[in-house]
Formats: C-alpha cells, sequence, structure tokens
C-alpha cells in the first residue's frame, strides 16, 4: 500500500521435469533512499477495483509490494517483467508508445507476432493513488513458466500516468475474474488448457533481512504447493467474497487485548507490502504495542532504544488457528551509521470489498513468514507456517538495549 521496503527481489522459476512450476528468488536492493526523510519510493497503491514445469524469472519490488516475473507473449516471444498480484486479476503489459509513462523497459509490438490477433475493446484500469494504464484488448499466446497459454486476452497499454518509477513492464492479476476488465485470468486459462494438474498455487517468501543486500531463496509453486517450505498443519479459510481473495478472521489481538473481535474480514495480497486494517483497529493495536503516529510520514514509530522483550506479539486467529507475528517479525528499521527510525508494519486504511465492510489486508509482512496457498478449485485460502518463519532480520548492535 502506502509504506515501502525499498528493495527489489529477482525470481527465478526452476525448470525440472518432474515439478511443478516453481519460483526462485535472490533479493537485490532497489535505489531508493533511506535517509530519515526519504524512506519510501513512490508507492503503486491497491486497485480500485501430471505436468512438467517451465523457467520464468521473477523480481519483487517493494513499493506496494509487488511481485515481478517474466513471462513471454507472442510468437516468437517476447519478454515482459510483469507483477504477480493476488489483489487483481487483469494481465496487461506496455506498448510502445506509451513509452517511460507505463514504466519498466520492454514493449509489446503487435506486428512482431505471427499468433496476434486484435480484438478493438478499449482497455482502463485505475489505482488507488491515482495513477492508470489505458489501451486495448489484444490476443496472442502467452507463456508462463515454459507453459504457452494460446489465445490468451490481455491488454495492451497505449497510454499511462503515475507509473513512470517501476521497473515492471506490467501487471499478471491471480486473482477471481470478477476483478477483472473482462478477460478470463491467465491462471485460470493454464488449468483450462491442461498445462497445469490442480487449479492451486502456493507463495513463499522469504523474510527481509534490514536493508541490507541479500541473496534470498523463495518461490511461487503454480498447479499445487511445495511442502517443502512450509510445516503442517495448513489452516484453510473458505473465501467468502470472491473477487480478491476474501475470507473472515475469528480476531486480532496484541497479547490478551482483541482489536477485532467479530465481522474481521480480510484479503490475501501479494500486492501490499505491510498488514493493513481498519484505522480505528489499526490505531488501537499500534498504541498497544507502543507506536506514535508522525503525521508527516503517515507511519507510527516505536523506540528503537527500547528493551525487545517489551514489545507484545500480535496474533491473527484464522479458522481458530492462531498466527503470530513478534516483535522483531513486525517491527521495521531505517537508517545507517547509528542513526536509525524503527516504524511498525501496521498501517492504517479504510479499504472495503465490494459489500461496503471494512477490511484487513494481510500484505507481506504476514505473508513472509506463513506459505499462503490459494485454491480456486475449492475456493478456499490456506496458511501454514513457513519454514523460514523464525529468520530474524539483522538488528544493527545499538538498537533496543533497554
Amino acid at each position: 500500500m502506502k509504506l515501502i521496503i525499498l528493495i527489489v527481489f529477482i525470481f527465478i522459476i526452476a525448470v525440472q521435469s518432474a515439478e511443478l512450476p516453481s519460483i526462485s528468488t535472490k533479493r537485490v536492493q532497489r535505489n531508493c533512499s533511506f535517509s530519515v526523510r526519504q524512506h519510501r519510493c513512490p508507492p503503486l497503491a491497491r486497485l480500485a477495483k501430471v505436468v512438467t514445469a517451465g523457467s520464468v524469472q521473477l523480481l519483487n519490488e517493494l513499493s506496494g509490494t509487488f511481485w515481478i516475473g517474466l513471462i513471454y507473449i507472442g510468437t516468437p516471444p517476447q519478454k515482459f517483467y510483469v507483477d504477480f498480484d493476488t489483489g487483481s486479476s487483469d494481465l496487461w503489459v506496455s506498448a510502445p508508445s506509451c513509452g517511460k509513462a507505463c514504466g519498466g523497459t520492454n514493449h509489446y509490438y503487435s506486428n512482431k507476432s505471427t499468433t496476434y490477433r486484435p480484438v478493438g475493446v478499449p482497455f482502463e484500469i485505475h489505482y488507488g493513488d491515482g495513477s492508470y494504464a489505458k489501451g486495448k484488448f489484444d490476443n496472442d499466446t502467452c507463456t508462463v513458466g515454459g507453459k504457452a497459454v494460446k489465445g490468451q486476452l490481455f491488454a495492451e497499454a497505449t497510454s499511462g500516468s503515475g507509473l513512470e518509477n517501476y521497473t515492471r513492464d506490467g501487471l499478471l492479476g491471480l486473482a477471481y475474474p470478477l476483478e477483472s476488465s473482462g478477460e478470463t485470468p491467465l491462471f485460470f486459462n493454464m488449468y483450462k488448457q491442461g498445462l497445469i494438474p490442480q487449479p492451486i498455487f502456493g507463495f513463499y517468501f522469504h523474510p527481509y533481512r534490514h536493508h541490507i543486500k541479500f541473496t534470498q531463496n523463495g518461490k511461487l509453486t503454480v498447479g499445487g504447493v511445495d511442502t517443502t517450505k512450509y510445516i503442517a498443519p495448513i489452516t484453510y479459510a473458505p473465501v467468502i467474497l470472491k473477487g480478491y481473495w476474501e475470507f473472515s478472521m475469528n480476531s486480532v489481538s496484541v497479547s490478551n487485548t482483541k482489536v477485532c473481535s467479530s465481522g474481521c474480514y480480510a484479503i490475501a495480497d501479494t500486492g501490499t507490502t505491510l498488514i493493513v486494517g481498519p484505522p480505528s483497529q489499526v490505531n488501537k493495536l499500534n498504541a498497544l504495542i507502543g507506536g506514535i503516529y508522525i503525521a508527516a510520514y503517515d507511519t507510527f514509530f516505536v523506540d528503537c532504544s527500547r528493551k525487545l522483550s517489551s514489545f507484545p506479539n500480535v496474533t491473527f486467529t484464522i479458522s481458530n488457528q492462531r498466527f503470530v507475528i513478534t516483535p522483531l517479525q513486525y517491527i521495521r528499521i531505517f537508517g545507517d551509521n547509528n542513526t536509525y527510525l524503527c516504524t511498525t508494519a501496521f498501517q492504517g486504511a479504510d479499504d472495503r470489498d465490494s459489500s461496503k465492510r471494512p477490511i484487513w489486508i494481510l500484505g507481506d509482512y504476514f505473508l513472509v513468514r506463513f506459505y499462503s496457498i490459494y485454491d480456486i478449485g475449492k475456493n478456499r485460502v490456506g496458511f501454514a507456517k513457513s519454514v523460514s518463519y523464525s529468520f530474524l532480520q539483522t538488528v544493527p548492535s545499538s538498537l533496543f538495549k533497554g
């Protein structure tokens, strides 16, 4: 959503004939400032609205958050780094006429593809921060993980605004078709064309290590799950509203104090960095952990010199199973040379679903701790403790002394 980790992850989908398509990750630093007054990059807000494996390269650019992957469109294939986003459904890439306005460096040339078919229907998509992309729908072969999806409808963005600072060439949505602009999402077509064995995908993300350049491993598995990346059991919650991956939570609590105890709705969103919730509930949560709101940064800060053991855990209860986030998992550290700021990963925002209910958005700070499973066939979302759950960020020796 708004705050940014200021990092880029590079993902590489490994190809092994006996495995499902999967993604391994390498983390590199994005060219953004870590200064006290400029600790974020321009955000991309949420949208207002038996098989062998292939290979794809992905990047994770945490400025909103989005997980970027290398896909191909056309014959011969043209490459694009696109945002893999569970919070939307459309696939769009930049056309040459959009130039730098759509971000990225790669553009789709329809005249260079022998499988291109014009559709001509107008396309327009707006984001919550005021940015947008406009263009038209096309039809072509789209290749993801070595799997060629024939006749895929996608959008070619011919103009845009507010997207100049992003390294991705477009967006590939992984939500339900109801959140698309009329096209059948690529993941759905992969299953319909028999390219994957099950309509399931799972995300494993390695936790952050402060703002240091650091090589990480992570994986997105398509057509199933990677049992080596989580610790059983898996807790499932039924999708209660198709569109986003929305489900009910029993509660959100700090130690033994509940900040949400009824009507707690949430979506799992790889397109969001932080854990976002209704302002009144997030304000209470941050107050309970000692957070102080600074309007100039639209951020809750905590005292970096406070003893770490004095910070409480935050618990999300889903299908009666507790998912615990510990202090070093929700405290964000910025700075260097013994000058540091500490903020929380909890942000207030009045986001609502299509039924106008306030929702929590479980972004990266939740998803890096819990392997997430998206099961379209059974309309459910699953979570299990990640194998990297206990991996903690590097903490400067001068902090949290008490």
